[in-house]
């Protein structure tokens, strides 16, 4: 996520058309410094460079705000199964910590989630590692995490229909805590249908907001509240300006404005506070392309320190920025 959450009022827009920060502006894939396939998260920092979890290279890479290229942090080594971890097999989400000395990678294919130190250039397995399962000490992929103040990890557990709540300084036995969902899938308000991305607004309680993608919905958790709410979505798949279709990811802003990748309707939308329908950001619904106005397949999205928007742009191998107008504010 970004490290510093910025304050975006509800009535600011962007410019339609992005610029390519990373990958190929024309969209062709590739495993050169300069290129990406298949971007499925993003990470910016305060001093706005990009970490991108490069997931069909099985790498994550880092831009320098304005560089041409990136180089390989983390994991070195590739594509790899087991326990090492210098290998990664499919990195889906991403979380850099508020100190910016560690950057968190959902392995999601070995079912751990990784914490590369950047201090000490280390890499150690921070929860899961023993094997995909759906005990209280694994989960079965995830496509988001988020470590909160206290060090706490949330994992969203894609397969076992839940997401789960580690303590710090957790080891691959250590019990983790459901926080939503019941690991049964369904579209009842306890319920989760393959949870995509997360985020924990800790400004609010540590409230908790799930992507619940085969429900086309965001879902509103309170922490020590029985109560959850649907805040974006909830009714069915669709392009209507009320509906979501595969979303993947979720961004809160401090106004409390809800920001989702609507994948498979290729557009970003944001449901301000208490709204019943979304506004369209960007994107073009229904329609794909590598002009600077159009995604195909958006999957992670971040706000930095100003508000600008940064979106994986999945299948058109890129990173695409867009510039934030506050003049109607």
């Amino acid at each position: 996520r970004s490290v510093v959450r910025p304050t975006v009022c509800p009535s600011a827009v962007w410019n339609p058309n992005g610029t390519t920060i990373a990958g190929s502006a024309s969209g062709n894939s590739g495993s050169s410094s300069s290129q990406l396939n298949n971007p499925f998260d993003i990470a910016v920092d305060s001093a706005l460079s990009l970490y991108v979890a490069d997931y069909s290279n099985y790498r994550i890479m880092k831009w320098i705000n304005g560089s041409a290229n990136s180089t390989v942090v983390g994991p070195q080594l590739g594509y790899g199964v087991g326990p090492d971890t210098q290998h990664l097999h499919s990195a889906t989400a991403l979380y850099l910590d508020s100190t910016e000395s560690n950057l968190y990678i959902a392995d999601t294919h070995n079912c751990r989630v990784l914490k590369w130190n950047m201090v000490s250039n280390s890499v150690t397995v921070a929860v899961g590692g023993s094997g995909c399962g759906s005990s209280l000490n694994t989960f079965y992929w995830s496509d988001g995490i988020y470590v909160d103040r206290f060090s706490n990890i949330y994992v969203s557990d894609c397969n076992n229909n839940r997401v789960l709540k580690f303590p710090p300084n957790s080891t691959s036995s250590t019990l983790s805590v459901i926080v939503a969902g019941t690991g049964t899938a369904g579209s009842a308000l306890n319920q989760l249908s393959t949870p995509g991305g997360i985020y924990v607004d800790e400004s609010d309680n540590d409230t908790l907001y799930v992507v619940d993608r085969l429900n086309n919905r965001v879902m509103k958790y309170r922490a020590n509240d029985t109560n959850r709410t649907v805040v974006a979505g909830g009714n069915g798949p669709g392009s209507s300006f009320k509906q979501l279709y595969d979303p993947r990811d979720v961004y809160v802003d401090s106004f409390g404005t809800v920001y989702v990748s609507d994948t498979a309707n290729h557009r970003i939308m944001k449901w301000v506070k208490n709204a019943r329908n979304g506004t369209l950001i960007v994107g073009v619904t229904g329609v794909t392309g590598t002009t600077p106005s159009r995604l195909n397949n958006p999957y992670g999205i971040r706000l930095d320190k100003s508000g600008n928007l940064y979106v994986a742009d999945y299948t058109n191998d890129r990173i695409q920025r867009f510039t934030i107008d506050n003049s109607s504010c």
